[in-house]
């Protein structure tokens, strides 16, 4: 791994970042999280695998919340339930949100995540679900909540 960026607009600037400095990554990216979705840059193809504590219900510990701003959010896909992949609406239920943006990495292609509209004649071609773990691009209307 060369670069980790997480884009967190509640933060002046926006950008966390973590850079290759011989055996460690160094920058203001200090932790990674399951509240941020992240961009990896690596010189070669093989897997990464990243452990981020999931979510475990009790007293202890309430249900996750994603804060989201107007304009882009650089957010993850997170579930408590081991479904593989979702519909976007489902996920992003309760925001006005006009797009998603995820990226294919093997595909090296943007994926469109549109909302669907329920006036709309034709039902749209774009991919509308979701996939558990990764992370996409959310240009949000207005200020809301992610509850997965």
């Amino acid at each position: 791994v060369e670069t980790v960026l997480t884009y967190d607009p509640s933060i002046p600037g926006g950008w966390l970042t973590a850079v290759r400095d011989g055996d460690a990554l160094v920058g203001t990216l200090a932790t990674i999280d399951a509240s941020h979705a992240y961009w990896v840059f690596q010189n070669n193809g093989d897997d990464i695998k990243v452990d981020i504590p999931g979510y475990k219900g009790g007293a202890s510990m309430v249900p996750p919340a994603i804060s989201i701003v107007e304009g882009w959010n650089l957010v993850p896909a997170v579930t408590l339930t081991s479904a593989a992949s979702w519909d976007a609406d489902v996920y992003f239920y309760g925001l006005d949100w006009a797009k998603a943006k995820g990226w294919d990495a093997s595909g090296e292609a943007w994926v469109e995540v549109l909302p669907d509209l329920e006036n709309l004649a034709a039902r749209l071609t774009d991919d509308t679900n979701i996939v558990s773990g990764k992370g996409y691009w959310l240009y949000a209307n207005s200020a809301g909540v992610i509850v997965p």
